[in-house]
């Protein structure tokens, strides 16, 4: 008789590829960078993390990843983070992907996007715009952790993108999860009317 696998219980502790907190490293998140000059999102340290911003899960100073873009005269102002594979489920048609952020810098030049892309062998893949908010009516001046949540297709292996925009400040991000279902969009000023393909 073969031997059945145990399942996690309850069902809402499965650990999911992509889940993370940033306390030790990024869980095989992995920056898009194109070449050297290019920005990349990077773990807070001690020494470096933008305005003093504690981490969201423990209040530490450390233990969570961010990017920040200043005085951007040449190259790229994108920073983008890709997901491990999230594999599929015959038993979930949808997640929802819970994270934390948080804006610094000039407001009105800060943009942050979650998109989905199959995983497939396929490089050309359409990506998907799941969440998009932009930092013109936030107060960055004192970064704080805000929730947000998405509802993310979960019928084929994908992978999540981070990518961020900015000419003069960034965003922080912290505490990233999955749970079973689909959920609201938050905050309700993220939500994507016509969910582009690009």
């Amino acid at each position: 008789m073969p031997i059945q696998k145990p399942r996690a219980m309850p069902p809402g502790a499965i650990v999911r590829n992509g889940e993370c907190r940033f306390e030790r490293d990024t869980c095989e998140w992995l920056n898009d960078t194109q070449d050297r000059n290019s920005p990349s999102w990077r773990l807070a340290t001690v020494s470096r993390r933008p305005a003093n911003l504690p981490d969201k899960t423990f209040g530490a100073p450390e233990g969570y990843i961010y990017f920040d873009l200043f005085n951007q005269n040449s190259g790229s102002n994108t920073a983008r983070l890709i997901s491990p594979t999230v594999t599929a489920s015959s038993d979930e048609q949808q997640l929802c992907f819970n994270f934390w952020f948080a804006a610094f810098g000039a407001g009105d030049s800060v943009e942050l996007r979650v998109m989905r892309q199959d995983n497939s062998s396929n490089v050309d893949d359409p990506i998907e715009k799941l969440w998009v908010l932009d930092a013109k009516d936030m107060d960055t001046t004192r970064p704080k952790w805000t929730p947000a949540q998405v509802t993310v297709d979960a019928n084929t292996d994908f992978r999540i993108l981070l990518e961020g925009q900015a000419t003069n400040g960034g965003f922080a991000v912290d505490d990233l999860t999955f749970s079973s279902g689909s959920c609201t969009t938050r905050p309700e000023r993220a939500i994507v009317v016509n969910q582009d393909v690009i």
